[in-house]
């Protein structure tokens, strides 16, 4: 009697181990695996959610509820994925007792053993790529930062010299060939004493210097473009706020146009940092601006001379001594 009460415990465990593993292991909380570097790797008997791997190895002898997928680095899949399986750059390997219930995609190959079952497609040597709508996302990405760069600039010279942007767009409208003359001048002679900084070593950090302010001064020169295009629409004396988005509105527009932005920006950037210079020149050796948009030279150093003051009170007036009598004039009361 008691051997064959034994016998029954024993088969009931047994019977039931399976069931009770199963139970543990979709009842355990599933959570992601995300790593930037190294080997994911989800045991036989655990869950897991989400498996992404950016450098390294990706293995499922486990269930994955969700995708697995590796940027740089092989698959290899023993157990169950509920979504796809996904190589960039890397083999994926599917053994036998592999259940993947979406796609398998890899940038190499796909090697598949009898017996592993993929519910959706299989393709191998796939070229990942960021064309289509991505890539316009991207396109106009750089025009929406581009443009609010721009206004960015455009608002601290108004803030911070607005004079300065009036003699920018006098010099602009006044004297264009000079303005752009100089602006070429000057984006040729940057790069250039920038390559020849950069051939010795003591150099260097004025080269790198002299590369890195040549986007800021590219996004100034922009900016400073773009409020002389504001002051053609809204000339002085009106609103310099209102100049200013006027202009940035005609550089935003245009920057959303492909191939147009890239020559507009290019264009105006050299022509805005040729009226930047010209106005400094000038600013400097004293040639001011007058309301009607002309300027008026006035030399360092010399002053107007002051008129004289006036007068306080008259100089006293001198009586003329009285002429001699001749000796036979009578006298009065002769």
């Amino acid at each position: 009697m008691r051997g064959r009460v034994t016998a029954m415990v024993v088969f009931f465990v047994v019977a039931c181990a399976p069931t009770a593993a199963l139970a543990q292991a979709t009842t355990s909380e599933a959570r992601d695996q995300i790593m930037l570097s190294g080997d994911a790797v989800v045991p036989r008997g655990t869950v897991a959610d989400e498996v992404v791997v950016f450098s390294g190895s990706a293995t499922v002898a486990g269930v994955a509820q969700g995708d697995v997928v590796v940027l740089d680095g092989p698959v290899t899949i023993a157990g169950q994925v509920g979504g796809d399986v996904v190589g960039l750059h890397g083999q994926v390997k599917l053994l036998n007792t592999a259940q993947v219930t979406g796609d398998v995609l890899a940038g190499e190959s796909v090697v598949m053993a009898a017996g592993a079952h993929v519910g959706g497609t299989v393709r191998d040597d796939v070229r990942f790529t960021m064309a289509g709508p991505v890539g316009a996302l991207g396109a106009l990405i750089v025009s929406v930062a581009i443009g609010v760069s721009v206004l960015v600039v455009m608002l601290l010279g108004l803030l911070i010299g607005p004079r300065g942007l009036e003699r920018e767009a006098e010099v602009g409208h006044g004297s264009p060939a000079t303005a752009a003359l100089w602006g070429i001048a000057l984006c040729i002679a940057l790069p250039l004493a920038g390559l020849a900084a950069a051939a010795t070593v003591v150099g260097l950090p004025l080269a790198l210097a002299v590369f890195l302010g040549i986007g800021l001064l590219w996004l100034v020169g922009l900016a400073a473009a773009s409020f002389m295009i504001g002051r053609v629409l809204i000339p002085p004396p009106g609103s310099r706020v209102g100049a200013l988005f006027a202009g940035w509105g005609v550089t935003a527009v245009v920057g959303l146009v492909p191939l147009l932005n890239t020559v507009w920006w290019l264009l105006a950037s050299v022509f805005g940092i040729g009226a930047i210079v010209v106005a400094a020149w000038r600013a400097r050796h004293g040639v001011a601006l007058v309301p009607g948009g002309r300027g008026g030279l006035h030399r360092p150093g010399q002053r107007p001379a002051k008129p004289a003051p006036a007068a306080i009170e008259a100089a006293p007036t001198i009586e003329a001594a009285p002429a001699a009598r001749p000796n036979d004039m009578p006298l009065a009361e002769d």
